[in-house]
C-alpha cells in the first residue's frame, strides 16, 4: 500500500520554458519521491509530457483552471475536480502561480479541506479573491514576499533550485559562431523587452571598444502590437545597427549552451525582478554577472563577490563594470567560482528539501 502523500501540482505550462515553469520542473526532477508522490495536472499536451513519462512522474492533461463564466461549465469542472481529488486521495495542492481568480478546481479543494499552496514567482500586489483559500504562498525571494499581499498569508521564502547536471552539460557555440577562444563573449539572455533592458545592453556594447569583445543576445522577439513593451526582430536590428560585434541568436532552448559560450553575463533589467533566474544559472556555469540593483537580484548577486551591481539605466556604469571583467581573466574566474560555490550551497538541493518540507507540513494539518 502506498503511504506517501499525494501532492497535486497544477501548472499553467506544458513546456519547460519561462522562469516559473523552469522552477517547477526543476523541483520535480530533483524531488524525493520516497517522501511524497507528485501528481501533475497540465493545461495541455506539450513537450514536457515525454520527459515526465521517462521520469515516471504521474501526470494528466487537465486543461486550464476553470474560472467563472459559463455557470454549467463551472459546475461540471467543480464536480470533476471534487471526484478526482477524492479518488486520488490528494493531500495537498500546489498551484505554480497566483494569478487565478475563482477557479472551480480550487473551490473543490477547499470544500474537501485540502490545503492549497500557491507560488509567488512575481510580486502579487493585487491578489484575487481565492487567494484567501490558500494556506501559504511560496515566495522566490524576500523581496517578493515583502511586497506581496494579502498581508495575513504565510509567505515562506524558498529560492529557485538549479539543476547542476543540466548546466554542466552545456557545450560551446563558438565554433559555429566563428568566435575564437581569445574573444571575450558578453551575453544577454531573456525576453527581448524594454523592461529587461536589452536596449541598455546594446548601448553598453557600443560604448565598449575593446577589440577582443563580442556581444550575444539570446531570447524571443515578439510583435509589440500584441505584446506591449516587446521588440520585434526589425526593432532589434535597428538598435544594433551595423555593429558586427553584436549578434542575435534568437530563441535558444538549450540556454546552457549560451552560458558555456559566454565569459560574462549581463542582466540590465529595468523592472523589479523577483529574483533573477538568469543570475543563478550563470553562477551554476561559473560566469560572473553584471546586473542592475533591482528587486530580488541583490539576494542572488553579491556586489564584488560573484558579480557587480549597478543602478538601473546607468549604461556608463554597466559598461565600466563589464569592461573591467573583459580585461581581467583572473577576476572573471574568481567571481565565477564564487558564484558556483554559492549555487552549490544554497540553490541546488537545499530549496528542494525546503519545498518538500513545506508541502509535507501541510499534509499533517
Amino acid at each position: 500500500m502506498n503511504t506517501r502523500p499525494v501532492i497535486c501540482f497544477i501548472t499553467g505550462s506544458h513546456g519547460d520554458w519561462g522562469g516559473a515553469s523552469r522552477v517547477l520542473y526543476t523541483n520535480l526532477r530533483l524531488i524525493d519521491t520516497t517522501r511524497l508522490e507528485p501528481l501533475l495536472l497540465l493545461p495541455g499536451n506539450g513537450p514536457i509530457v515525454n520527459e515526465l513519462e521517462q521520469c515516471g512522474l504521474r501526470h494528466l492533461v487537465w486543461g486550464q483552471l476553470t474560472e467563472p463564466g459559463n455557470p454549467l461549465a463551472y459546475l461540471r469542472a467543480f464536480f470533476r475536480a471534487l471526484a478526482f481529488f477524492r479518488r486520488e486521495r490528494v493531500a495537498v495542492i500546489h498551484v505554480n502561480h497566483s494569478n487565478f481568480w475563482r477557479p472551480a478546481e480550487l473551490l473543490a479543494a477547499w470544500v474537501l479541506r485540502i490545503p492549497i499552496v500557491a507560488h509567488y514567482h512575481v510580486i502579487n500586489a493585487r491578489p484575487g479573491p481565492f487567494m484567501r483559500l490558500c494556506r501559504a504562498a511560496v515566495s522566490v525571494s524576500h523581496y517578493t514576499a515583502d511586497h506581496s499581499l494579502p498581508a495575513g498569508l504565510e509567505r515562506p521564502v524558498i529560492y529557485n533550485p538549479i539543476n547542476l547536471d543540466r548546466f554542466d552539460a552545456g557545450r560551446s557555440l563558438r565554433a559555429e559562431l566563428g568566435l575564437s577562444n581569445e574573444v571575450v563573449v558578453v551575453s544577454f539572455l531573456g525576453q527581448i523587452r524594454e523592461v529587461k533592458g536589452v536596449h541598455d545592453f546594446i548601448a553598453m556594447a557600443k560604448r565598449i571598444l575593446t577589440p577582443n569583445a563580442h556581444f550575444l543576445i539570446a531570447g524571443e522577439c515578439r510583435d509589440p502590437k500584441k505584446f506591449a513593451g516587446s521588440y520585434s526582430r526589425e526593432d532589434l536590428r535597428a538598435m544594433i545597427g551595423d555593429d558586427e560585434r553584436i549578434g542575435y541568436l534568437g530563441y535558444v532552448a538549450r540556454v546552457e549552451d549560451v552560458y558555456c559560450t559566454s565569459d560574462v553575463i549581463v542582466m540590465p533589467s529595468r523592472w523589479q525582478e523577483p529574483l533573477g533566474l538568469i543570475s543563478l544559472e550563470a553562477g551554476a556555469c561559473r560566469k560572473p554577472v553584471v546586473a542592475t540593483r533591482v528587486g530580488g537580484i541583490p539576494e542572488a548577486v553579491h556586489d564584488g563577490v560573484n558579480g557587480f551591481l549597478v543602478e538601473a539605466g546607468d549604461v556608463a556604469a554597466l559598461a565600466e563594470r563589464v569592461e573591467s571583467l573583459i580585461g581581467d581573466a583572473a577576476l572573471r574566474q574568481k567571481m565565477g567560482e564564487a558564484g558556483r560555490r554559492r549555487i552549490e550551497a544554497e540553490f541546488t538541493t537545499l530549496p528542494v528539501r525546503q519545498f518538500e518540507d513545506l508541502l509535507l507540513r501541510y499534509c499533517s494539518g
